[in-house]
């Protein structure tokens, strides 16, 4: 199995990276702590400086499993862009067309359909042969 076919485990350079940005996150809301209560301030500061490392780091994380995994990372990058850019195109075209205001609907059935469409390209991906 590929890495980039593995679940997410994180490692120590991801705790890292969560510890540094909770310390900033500690200084950034350290004006919030006597306006929250004791267990209000501690869980504030774990949920955004996990929300942030995930979204800051993720895509460093992404990028080492698609360059690991040779081929079927580089496969798998592709789909992911491919999917992306559907959903982006898509909500452009809702934007510009005026329908971006009440396009709940129709953004569900988008964000289907490219899920959808993420699962059959990955499921039906070629099988490289093992070395």
């Amino acid at each position: 199995m590929k890495p980039i076919d593995q679940p997410f485990k994180p490692k120590w350079d991801f705790y890292v990276a969560w510890a540094l940005l909770a310390v900033g996150t500690l200084w950034l809301t350290r004006g919030m702590q006597k306006d929250e209560g004791w267990v209000a301030y501690p869980a504030l500061v774990i949920v955004l400086s996990l929300f942030s490392t995930i979204i800051l780091y993720g895509p460093v994380l992404l990028a080492r499993q698609i360059i690991r995994s040779g081929s079927r990372g580089w496969f798998v990058l592709r789909v992911l862009i491919s999917t992306l850019l559907g959903a982006v195109l898509f909500a452009a075209a809702m934007y510009f067309t005026g329908h971006g205001d009440h396009s709940s609907w129709w953004s569900g059935t988008a964000a289907f359909v490219a899920i959808t469409y993420l699962h059959w390209r990955l499921r039906d991906a070629p099988d490289e042969p093992h070395a």
